[in-house]
């Protein structure tokens, strides 16, 4: 990669302003000190400062806490659960009961996913996928309900063809 400094005339002066100018904006832009927090969080719950913004929904998706499982089939039963009364949480407009069970859904699966291992890692990238447009879309300021609608449908059919293969493995 090369660098091109753009010589401004008036000796070095000017060259080194330039340059001191051009690591200040790099420093701003870049964020100057943000630390890791201590705290611990609940899991399914955003694990980030409430005010933090994500580029994208795998990101979002990425901030939630794993569920701990003690019971696989019971948990996917609870997923599938989630993902059924979902769709009426958004249709009657209950943004918090939404986003609740949206992050439930996503704590549980960042469990379950890393349970089912290599089973069908399409589906699996797919429900990964969908679930960070609902928690994208749960926390957006103005609810697309199309949108969170035809997720939670992907996400039904996704994690039906998935379901299987995690409570088969586990019982027994």
């Amino acid at each position: 990669m090369k660098m091109i400094i753009i010589h401004m005339g008036f000796g070095g002066c000017g060259t080194i302003r330039y340059i001191m100018l051009m690591m200040l904006v790099v420093f701003l832009l870049t964020g100057c000190g943000a630390g890791a927090s201590d705290t611990k969080k609940e899991p399914g719950t955003i694990a980030a400062d409430d005010g933090a913004q994500t580029d994208s929904k795998q990101d979002r998706l990425a901030l939630i806490e794993a569920a701990q499982i003690d019971d696989v089939p019971s948990a996917a039963e609870e997923l599938s659960s989630l993902i059924k009364t979902f769709k009426s949480a958004v249709e009657s407009d209950d943004r918090d009961e939404a986003v609740r069970q949206a992050e439930r859904m996503a704590a549980l699966w960042k469990s379950l996913g890393e349970k089912a291992g290599s089973a069908q890692p399409e589906k699996l990238q797919q429900i990964a996928s969908d679930l960070g447009g609902v928690l994208e879309a749960v926390h957006a300021t103005e609810w697309d309900k199309t949108r969170l609608i035809d997720l939670d449908y992907s996400l039904y059919q996704g994690f039906r063809d998935v379901k299987p293969a995690l409570t088969n493995e586990f019982i027994g």
